[in-house]
């Protein structure tokens, strides 16, 4: 791995973290039903509309939470083995949470008429990790032959 690779996976395995950090507070608000500190009342509303729920019972932080531990985890296997399908399961991810994040803030919007602050900050930094993987996967053509 050459060192900007190396610097751009590092980057994105911290950005990962600070997403797992973001989920896992958000969700302890939603699993214990309690307030979480919020800059206005739109995490609270957030929280209690059911459209914040998938399928009615799951709650969206957790998909947060899953998602990141993916990509942390991608991430850290990458700096022991550089490998295409690493690097692919890393885009995957990004893809997959960038268009996640695109949905709820959407229903955050138009459904529930409320933004949660800890959702915006994780809507932008999912939108970060997926440039940095994009970078990294069209900056390194190379590992198409790998």
């Amino acid at each position: 791995m050459t060192k900007e690779q190396s610097n751009l996976n590092r980057l994105i395995f911290f950005l990962g973290l600070v997403g797992i950090v973001i989920a896992m507070y958000v969700l302890q608000g939603y699993l214990r039903a309690a307030p979480i500190v919020c800059v206005s009342t739109g995490c609270e509303l957030v929280r209690k509309s059911s459209s914040s729920y998938l399928f009615g019972w799951f709650p969206v932080p957790a998909v947060g939470l899953i998602g990141y531990t993916f990509i942390v985890i991608l991430s850290f296997l990458r700096t022991i083995k550089e490998n295409r399908k690493l690097v692919l399961g890393l885009l995957g991810m990004a893809t997959f949470g960038v268009c996640f994040v695109s949905w709820f803030t959407w229903t955050e919007i138009f459904v529930i008429h409320a933004i949660c602050t800890w959702c915006g900050i994780s809507a932008v930094n999912m939108l970060v990790i997926f440039l940095l993987v994009l970078k990294e996967y069209l900056g390194h053509k190379e590992l198409d032959t790998v």
